[in-house]
């Protein structure tokens, strides 16, 4: 190998650990979904037992709303994020494509599933197919965090997927019950919010 080669390639490896080791982005979208989500969440829960008396309808409307606001508000925060430094890292690559695929999986898993519902295809009780969907949300909240942790080198990112983790499995043990939303909100903002926050402000104090 003759000098160049190897100049190019130790170049090239200064470049990727210094991609490497760069802040992890993108935290406003867990906050906005997120704290949007752990919202409606502690609003099901509070109306669905009475505490709040207003008609349960209400519920469906305070999960549906945030589609559309975290649609405009996320489309803003994308074009704001592509002009961020770091942005083209691979940990941050890493990541976006990560969370690309959970947001587009949560998607299509929700459609669907609520459509056999809507159509009478699936019999389980509504209980059940929430929890279900809770618990598989979480869990690819789990594993979107451990590939970002993985490819970026911020060990931060395994302790949010040992949230995300925890979640799902308490979203099992709830299903069914109203308790559920409880779990959600609080996985939401332990898995969501918080480490959105910490991963905006590690990036703008940078």
């Amino acid at each position: 190998m003759d000098s160049t080669a190897a100049e190019d390639i130790a170049y090239l490896r200064k470049i990727a650990e210094l991609g490497k080791k760069l802040p992890i982005q993108g935290g406003e979208f867990g906050i906005l979904w997120g704290g949007m989500y752990a919202f409606a969440a502690v609003y099901a829960y509070l109306v669905l037992t009475g505490i709040i008396v207003i008609s349960t309808t209400s519920v469906a409307m305070a999960f549906l709303l945030p589609i559309p606001v975290g649609v405009v508000l996320g489309h803003v925060l994308s074009k704001k994020r592509t002009r961020a430094s770091g942005v083209a890292s691979f940990g941050n690559r890493t990541s976006a494509a990560a969370w690309s695929a959970v947001g587009i999986s949560t998607g299509v898993l929700y459609f669907t599933v609520l459509s056999f519902k809507w159509w009478g295809f699936l019999k389980l009780p509504e209980g059940y197919i929430f929890g279900a969907l809770q618990a598989v949300l979480f869990g690819m909240y789990a594993v979107a965090y451990a590939t970002t942790a993985q490819s970026s080198g911020d060990n931060r990112q395994f302790v949010f997927s040992g949230f995300a983790l925890l979640a799902a499995v308490a979203s099992i043990l709830t299903m069914n019950s109203y308790q559920m939303f409880l779990v959600m909100a609080a996985g939401l903002l332990l898995s969501a919010v918080l480490p959105g926050f910490l991963t905006r402000t590690h990036y703008e104090l940078d």
